[in-house]
Formats: structure tokens, C-alpha cells, sequence
């Protein structure tokens, strides 16, 4: 598509107006931009095929169809003001103050159109989504000050009920920019156990914290997992013996399956494969490897989802972790396994991030304080929760690491502790010394109010799910804030969203929750707007002034003018029922709606679905025709006029 900023005339400006900066993240197949850099590269987008534009030397060449030159055209004539060519104090103004880029550096005195493309395309277009350097980012502020990019049931490819669990999960988040990762830690298989064994061990009643050695054998739930893995592979088996295609669906609802969203740098034109989609899960599926014996298994408790072994997870971890940056990672630990079994996850944990766990609190960080993102570089903590004497002893010391004993939510997710004939849940497993002294600046607590004890303590993160979050936005909504200013919180999907759709994380961020777990299975509105917040920032953002444990208190609240201008679109993705000959028939309209706080956020009751009425802010175009749509004939403006109380960087444009 290609669009443009129109000003607004002077006079039509609101006293207040701000001009909302914040990178910008457009691409028509993710769906979604952020605000940041909204007035800057909108104009160029994103130009996909047919009529090809030649740079010099013949080395690249940009695709834009002839409506589109047109309407770039007319850009360039109206810069040069009749001139024959584009002068460069001209071009560098436009690019200034048009397109916000800072200082840019121009070659040439005189530009023509061609040259004006190619410089325009190749030095600033492709830069729409810059990532921002580390050298630039403000790293100088405790850990808690930060949003961070998460991700719940980090191990799962899709559904939360069947699909498997990989090591490759945890590569591909990572490298897509997720800081918090989740494990769902179990008992695996004993080296000596035997199919007798442990079908006595399944007739055994629950041990007193509902867990038994062998688990991965005995218990019901991992017992299914492996049932259906073995059923899955003599089915593809049978169909590969008898020379069965595989027939793969390509609804929407499927193919929004893909652990990651369509690439951003894909060859422009290039169509996106959907043979990938199940062909990588047929990978998934044919790689069975063996869990090793008498080490802990990771997987989603009493569900079909078949495991695979801690170590392989955090080996994958550790190969993924740093690649893409330096910034430190959260591992989220839900244990359920047996105390011995615990102590192997410490010695794996140790052997497998050797140099990069976090054992002992930073030498540069005082008693009773946080560290600076800039003292935790290419470091690996720990979430799990406490374990020893109790509250008010934590209370009265003030150190990073207290001692804390409590009945948390299992440290992270589900509550998949199996019920006692009274309906009450059974007791969760307890946490051996070893595995809760690596819970250095990030323990987990119960949640039971703002006033416990546990809320003062300064490492402690509190899991709260959407649902229990959302009740307290509306009634503890001050000391929700408050307590985020100075202290983590993360918060995690319900269990209802079996399908590992996701709500709107941007409500929860303006209200300081630093951790919104996310469902990366699938490709939603939820998963658009937490790309269109971290894309490019490392996975960790700091907050907004007024959201941080030091500065000012009060909030920044302006008022947004945006008004975005639809020109021309080219090679429109067809519906699967039209084929290229028929592109003709097709319709397109561009949409567009303003993610920020709303009227109904502030003063009335939340809708249940993590959804507000969206009617004032949402637009669309007029429609065009066919694949190479022309808008300049139809309503083209999507205009967001006196938006009211909206926090730059916590506002976005999908």
C-alpha cells in the first residue's frame, strides 16, 4: 500500500495537538503498525510487484505499479515546485520534517524521479522498521521499569490441549525478540521403571502433594500424551506406506497456526508458502527424540500434549538466547516436579547456562534494590517461587532474595493441581533450597492483596490471570497502578482460551503490567499489538514517565490528530476462491483502528473478552478495484481527529 500525512490546516490544529511518534512497524501481512514513526515511512509502506523500477547499475530494482508511480509522481512534481529537478536542500526538508528522519544525508545536489526512488526507497524506505540500537536505548533503569515481551506455554505449536511440545518453540521466540519465556516443569521416567511398575504406580492413590515418582508413567495425563504420540505415528506410518498425500487446511483459522507471523524481510513479491505451515509441523512431528531417563520432562499438565525433556529445553534456550541480543532473559519455571527431580533441574540449569545464570545478586546492586538492565547483559534469571520460614521475617529484612514461605499460583499458568474428593485443590509441590536460592531478583508470590507483606518485597512478581486482572483494573485500579511503578507483575492468559488466542495486552500495559504473557502459537489482533510494541526494541521497552518507580508521578497525557491517507495498493493478496484472471472482480478496502485508552476504559465497566466498544475508533476506506487498487477515487481519508488522554507510547495503529 502506499499512503500519506496530510497536515491539518493551523487554524483546525487543537491547542494540544502532539504529532505521535513511535516506529513503525507496516507490513500488510502482519497487520499492524506501531505509533512512534507513524508521520515518517507510511508513505512508501510497502511495494510488492508488478512494473519494475530500475536503480543505477542495474543492482536493485523496486516493483511499483504504474497507479502507485503515478501518485509518486505527483509527490515529486509538488517538491520541486516546476524546478526540473529536486534540489537537495528540498528532498532533505521533506525528509526531515514529512517523513521525521533525523539529519539525513544527501549525495547529490539535483535529484530526478528516478534517483528521488531510489534514494527515498533504498536509504530510508526499507528503514521503516528500524531496530533500535543498544547504544541508544536508556538501559540505565531498574528492571522493573521495563515492559518486557512474554510468552505463556512458551513450549507448545499450537492449541493448548493436543499439540506437542518443542525445543524449537523456545528458538523461534527468541529470536523474534520474547525476554520472558515459560516452563512447565514434571517428573520424567525412571531409568528402572518397568510397564509393570508402572501400571501398579498408576493404581496408587496421590502421594501428599498429588505427585509421585514416575509420573511421566503413571499419571494419567502424560500417560494419554504418550498414547496419542504413538497412535500419530503409526497413522502417518500407515499413510506414508500407502502413498497417501497429506492434505493440509488452509483456513484462517489454520493458517494463522504458524509459530511465527509472515517474515518482515521476505523478497518483496516473493508470495508466502503455505506448505510451510504444515510442512514444519509435519517435522515437528516426525522428530520424536527419546526423553532421556531420571531427568525432569516438560509439558502441559493433565492435556494431550506430548513432552519433551527439560535439558533439550534449556539447551535450546541457551543456543537461542543471545543471538539476536545482549538484553537478559526471565525463564518462568511452573514446577510440579518431586523435590529430588528438582534438584536435577538445578544441576541441568547450572550445566546448560553455565556463565549465564544469575546465582548470586550483582555486586554493584545494594541490599533491598533492583538492578539496571545494563548490569544483567546476557544473563539468564529465574522465576520461581520461595521457599522457608515465613512472611513478616522477609517483611522486616530488606534483601533481594528473602525467605518466603507460600502457597503461589504454581509460579506462573494454569492451576493444573488435580482436586481432592471435597473439590479443594491439592497442595502444590514444594520447592527445594537449591532451586529457590536461584530466584534472585525474580521470586514468585500469591497474589492476595496490595497491602500483604509480599507486596513490599522488592523481587517479588505476582502472576495474576486475565480475568482476576481485569476485576482488579476496575476496583483496585490506583493501587494496581501504584504497585507496578515500583514492582513486577505478569499476567497470563485464561484457561478457557484453549485455541491460544490472546486479549488486547495494550489495557494491561496502561496499567503498568510489565510481563503479558502471550499465546505466540497463533497470529492474532493480541500478538499484532505486542509485535507492533517491541519490534525492533530488543524485547524490552522502558515505560512512559509516570509509570516508573523514579520521576514524575503524574501521566503525559495529549491529544492525537491522525489523519492517514490511502493512495494506491498493487498486488493484493487474491481470496483462495479467485484466481489471477479474475483479479479484476476483486473489491479491496483498507482498514484501520486506533488502539488507546478509550472512554469506556476509564469510567464504565470492562466487557468480558478483553474487548470495549470500538466504533470510534475504527475507519476504512472507500472501495477500489482489483488487485492494483487506486483510491484517489473514493473515500480515502481515515481520520482520528481529537483523540483525548493518549499516551504516546502506549498507542497504536493496526
Amino acid at each position: 500500500m502506499c499512503f500519506t500525512m496530510p497536515r491539518r490546516s493551523t487554524s483546525a490544529k487543537p491547542t494540544h495537538a502532539t504529532t505521535i511518534r513511535r516506529r513503525l512497524t507496516l507490513n500488510p501481512e502482519l497487520g499492524t503498525n506501531s505509533m512512534k514513526a507513524l508521520k515518517r515511512a507510511i508513505a512508501l509502506a510497502s511495494f510488492i510487484t508488478p512494473t519494475a523500477v530500475h536503480f543505477q547499475n542495474g543492482e536493485k530494482q523496486v516493483y511499483l505499479s504504474a497507479t502507485i508511480q503515478r501518485h509518486l509522481r505527483k509527490q515529486f512534481d509538488a517538491l520541486r515546485r516546476g524546478e526540473p529537478a529536486l534540489s537537495r536542500d528540498a528532498f532533505a526538508n521533506f525528509l526531515e520534517v514529512s517523513q521525521g528522519e533525523k539529519a539525513p544525508v544527501l549525495t547529490a545536489d539535483k535529484y530526478g524521479f528516478e534517483k528521488f526512488l531510489e534514494t527515498w526507497w533504498l536509504d530510508f524506505g526499507l528503514e521503516a522498521q528500524k531496530p533500535a540500537s543498544i547504544e541508544h536505548k536508556d538501559l540505565s533503569k531498574p528492571i522493573s521499569n521495563y515492559f518486557i515481551s512474554s510468552s505463556h506455554n512458551t513450549y507448545l505449536t499450537g492449541n493448548q490441549l493436543t499439540s506437542r511440545s518443542t525445543t524449537e518453540a523456545y528458538r523461534r521466540v527468541l529470536r523474534r525478540g520474547c525476554r520472558c519465556v515459560e516452563i512447565d516443569v514434571w517428573n520424567g521416567d525412571s531409568q528402572n521403571s518397568t510397564p509393570e511398575q508402572l501400571r501398579e504406580a498408576s493404581a496408587k492413590p496421590g502421594s501428599k502433594f498429588g505427585h509421585s515418582r514416575h509420573l511421566s508413567g503413571g499419571s494419567l495425563h502424560i500417560a494419554a500424551a504418550h498414547i496419542k504420540g504413538a497412535v500419530e505415528e503409526k497413522i502417518e506410518k500407515t499413510r506414508q506406506r500407502l502413498n497417501i498425500e497429506k492434505i493440509h487446511s488452509y483456513s484462517p483459522r489454520c493458517s494463522k497456526s504458524e509459530l511465527s507471523p509472515p517474515p518482515c524481510g521476505r523478497e518483496l513479491g516473493a508470495a508466502l508458502d503455505r506448505s510451510l505451515v504444515g510442512g514444519q509441523l509435519d517435522i515437528e512431528r516426525s522428530s520424536r527424540p527419546s526423553l532421556p531417563p531420571d531427568e525432569p520432562i516438560v509439558m502441559h499438565g493433565f492435556t494431550l500434549t506430548a513432552p519433551v525433556g527439560f535439558r533439550e529445553v534449556c539447551r535450546g534456550i541457551r543456543e537461542a538466547a543471545f543471538e539476536k541480543t545482549s538484553l537478559p532473559i526471565i525463564v518462568s519455571l511452573e514446577v510440579h516436579a518431586d523435590p529430588d527431580q528438582q534438584e536435577v533441574m538445578v544441576k541441568i540449569m547450572k550445566e546448560e547456562w553455565a556463565g549465564l545464570l544469575v546465582e548470586k545478586p550483582h555486586d554493584a546492586c545494594p541490599n533491598g534494590q533492583m538492578p539496571k538492565l545494563e548490569e544483567l547483559l546476557n544473563k539468564i534469571l529465574v522465576k520461581v517461587k520461595k521457599t522457608s520460614p515465613s512472611f513478616e521475617t522477609a517483611a522486616t529484612t530488606s534483601t533481594l532474595s528473602p525467605n518466603t514461605t507460600i502457597e503461589d499460583d504454581a509460579s506462573g499458568s494454569e492451576d493444573d493441581r488435580a482436586s481432592l474428593p471435597n473439590g479443594a485443590k491439592k497442595p502444590k509441590v514444594p520447592i527445594c533450597e537449591n532451586l529457590s536460592a536461584l530466584a534472585i531478583y525474580t521470586h514468585s508470590e500469591h497474589f492476595i492483596n496490595f497491602e500483604s507483606p509480599a507486596a513490599r518485597i522488592p523481587s517479588h512478581i505476582f502472576s495474576i490471570n486475565e480475568k482476576t486482572l481485569l476485576e482488579l483494573i476496575e476496583s483496585k485500579y490506583h493501587d494496581l497502578f501504584l504497585h507496578n511503578r515500583h514492582f513486577f507483575m505478569r499476567a497470563y492468559p485464561k484457561s478457557l482460551r484453549f485455541d491460544s488466542s490472546n486479549l488486547d495486552p495494550s489495557r494491561l500495559w496502561r496499567n503498568g503490567v510489565q510481563m503479558v504473557a502471550m499465546n505466540w502459537q497463533y497470529w492474532d489482533e493480541g500478538m499484532m499489538l505486542n509485535e507492533a510494541m517491541f519490534a525492533g526494541e530488543h524485547g524490552w521497552v522502558l515505560k512512559p514517565p509516570g509509570y516508573r518507580s523514579e520521576g514524575p508521578s503524574e501521566l503525559r497525557h495529549q491529544t492525537l490528530d491522525l489523519v492517514i491517507r490511502v493512495l494506491a495498493g498493487q498486488h493484493v493478496p487474491l481470496p483462495e476462491d479467485l484466481n489471477s484472471k479474475n483479479s479484476r472482480l476483486l473489491r479491496p478496502i483498507v482498514k484501520c483502528e486506533l488502539h488507546v485508552e478509550k472512554v469506556e476504559e476509564r469510567f464504565t465497566s470492562f466487557i468480558d473478552g478483553g474487548k470495549t466498544r470500538e466504533y470510534d475508533y475504527k475507519q476504512r476506506t472507500g472501495t477500489a478495484k482489483t488487485d492494483h487498487p487506486d483510491f484517489s477515487n473514493t473515500k480515502n481519508d481515515l481520520q482520528f481527529l481529537g483523540v483525548q488522554r493518549v499516551i504516546e507510547q502506549l498507542s497504536f495503529v493496526r
